[in-house]
């Protein structure tokens, strides 16, 4: 019997351990942020959803990175469910060399600021304190500034490109220690309610699969228990039967 309850114990463990590790979010560091759920995913770990290409993060040197082939690996600082925001930081520190040139036009993400085009300029002279330089993208022989794309050009600059910025950063801001905002939508039919809700659901089937399981296993084992002090008892009524004849 004492076997019995320490397997049946054992096993309700098993399940509130499993239990708790579908619930709980992923990280790629333990105590650090982010968490990690859908529709984000670690390459390598095996999940109970599937989510596309796009949401995969990877886990390197404690850092939590999500890949772009049009710029290369950001570092994910947090991810914000409940308003679809990811916060990314630059490895090198330069926003404005992301800005450049992360193209977002074949992923689910966009920025979550709105955007605003400003022109990027590659000048032979400093123009301070007249524009504030972009020190991470500037050097001694050369300067970068962001204007507006009607600025008027002068004969020492050269247009790099004019794209799209989250106005949220401003053109008058340096850029070097800057994050990055994005957020997404799910290439699906489902909306995100029914995506977290079929989650939910499978979740909940597999922990009432396992808790119909341990039932089923225990039913068994305590038939097995019944059948055999039946047996018992019977062994020993017949055993005293036995000898109540001899004694006769």
């Amino acid at each position: 019997m004492l076997a019995f309850i320490s397997f049946l114990l054992l096993l309700l463990f098993w399940v509130s351990i499993f239990q708790s590790s579908i619930n709980a979010a992923t990280k790629c560091t333990h105590g650090g942020a982010p968490h990690i759920r859908y529709p984000f995913h670690i390459k390598g770990h095996h999940f109970h959803y599937q989510t596309p290409p796009d949401f995969e993060l990877l886990c390197k040197h404690n850092l939590t990175i999500i890949h772009f082939a049009s710029y290369g690996n950001l570092i994910v600082k947090s991810i914000t469910y409940d308003l679809k925001k990811i916060d990314l930081v630059d490895p090198k520190y330069c926003a404005h060399r992301v800005f450049l040139n992360l193209d977002l036009s074949l992923t689910p993400f966009h920025y979550y600021y709105v955007v605003k085009n400003y022109t990027y300029l590659n000048c032979s002279n400093s123009f301070s304190p007249g524009l504030m330089e972009i020190p991470c993208l500037s050097g001694p022989n050369h300067h970068i500034y962001t204007v507006d794309p009607s600025f008027s050009v002068p004969d020492s600059c050269e247009p790099i490109k004019t794209v799209a910025v989250p106005y949220e950063y401003s053109s008058y801001l340096s850029g070097n220690s800057l994050g990055l905002g994005l957020t997404w939508d799910l290439r699906d039919t489902q909306t995100p309610k029914q995506s977290r809700d079929s989650h939910i659901m499978a979740r909940d089937t597999v922990v009432s699969m396992g808790i119909l399981c341990i039932f089923a296993i225990a039913t068994v084992m305590m038939v097995k228990i019944h059948l055999k002090r039946r047996a018992r008892n019977w062994d020993e009524k017949a055993g005293h039967l036995l000898q109540s004849l001899a004694d006769l």
